[in-house]
């Protein structure tokens, strides 16, 4: 089963070259460190959204199973864990602001409501 998880935050927008370099630097690390069962796959910004926040990013990653989501939560005391704590200080922290976490599933693997 394929499941792609994005958590959404808005970036402070004085940030974003910092953000940017700092990703560069540490995007290797985190594809290396992510637990057994994850695959980071990058932080990714919007070209064009409907959106009100403009510098919202999302910080993709894909598991195969839904218990690679428990040993993802599990990693926080982890190199990647630590990896995260630091790409989450270049976020907003006003809570106003629209956080979000988005679990996809591949359709061919989900279930269909309805259909007979």
């Amino acid at each position: 089963m394929n499941i792609l998880v994005f958590e959404g935050g808005v970036a402070t927008p004085s940030k974003l070259g910092e953000a940017q370099a700092w990703l560069s630097k540490n995007d290797e690390e985190l594809r290396s460190t992510a637990p057994e069962g994850t695959t980071y796959m990058g932080v990714y910004a919007p070209i064009f959204s409907s959106d009100k926040y403009p510098t919202e990013v999302f910080l993709v990653y894909a598991v195969t199973q839904y218990g690679d989501l428990d040993r993802l939560a599990a990693a926080s005391d982890s190199r990647f864990g630590e990896l995260i704590g630091e790409w989450e200080s270049f976020l907003e922290d006003d809570p106003a602001l629209r956080m979000s976490k988005t679990l996809y599933k591949s359709l061919t693997a989900s279930t269909v409501w309805g259909d007979k």
